[in-house]
């Protein structure tokens, strides 16, 4: 019986130049966290292979990258300022085997000037950012992962703001609670308790009880974390 690969090739448009490519991706029974943070960063075993790595797609042509979260339509304008700043000084390389952790955190960094020159939600930009503090995070990196933390926590604070989750991943009580729960992390305890509140008395509370009940824990923690630095 042939023995399954941990990896496999996934087949990929780029969104911007419409070139076919090919990407890896971790098969889902060879990455199974032993631990997952209170701001969802999974961590794993060695044997086990991190999804976070392969999360974003970079084309080998012309060097846009991008996540399936990215929208396909363009804002007017957007495609030659990427033409610009992106394509005309990329060399081809390709990022769809293996990824080592310089290989992914490139890749990462990548997305977020690829999102941002798009003008893509504030949503997705926080997503990006915080799983590139993740990838920090594994790699005991504190000051680079509480970089991207505040990145992510300030794109959340907009994409609240702006409501742009609409149509994402994310629900308003889990935009809110990232907020607190970043906002804690980094060691803004006030506008942390402030979040996790919003959560716990949100009209759509009943719907989301996982989340209602991380926000109460976090509370616990944030207001003990609180008292032990002596902040009033």
């Amino acid at each position: 019986m042939q023995q399954l690969e941990p990896f496999y090739e996934k087949k990929l448009t780029c969104i911007f130049c419409d070139k076919p490519f090919t990407s890896l991706r971790v098969r889902s029974r060879f990455s199974i966290p032993y631990q997952v943070d209170s701001d969802f960063c999974p961590h794993y075993r060695e044997g086990n292979y991190d999804p976070h790595l392969y999360f974003v797609n970079v084309c080998p042509e012309c060097g846009f990258s991008f996540s399936e979260e990215f929208s396909k339509q363009f804002p007017k304008g957007t495609k030659e300022i990427i033409r610009d700043q992106i394509t005309g000084h990329w060399t081809k390389r390709n990022f769809g085997q293996v990824r080592d952790i310089q290989h992914a955190l490139e890749s990462y960094k990548l997305a977020i000037l690829a999102g941002s020159l798009k003008k893509e939600k504030n949503a997705v930009l926080a997503g990006l950012c915080l799983r590139l503090a993740w990838l920090y995070r594994s790699e005991n990196n504190s000051e680079q992962e509480k970089r991207f933390m505040g990145m992510a926590l300030n794109a959340y604070e907009e994409s609240f703001v702006l409501s742009d989750f609409v149509g994402t991943s994310m629900s308003e009580l889990k935009v809110l609670f990232m907020i607190g729960e970043l906002s804690r992390r980094m060691g803004e305890y006030q506008k942390a308790v402030s979040y996790f509140s919003k959560v716990i008395q949100h009209k759509d509370a009943k719907d989301e009880q996982k989340m209602v009940n991380m926000a109460r824990e976090q509370w616990r923690v944030t207001v003990e974390e609180k008292r032990q630095i002596g902040e009033e």
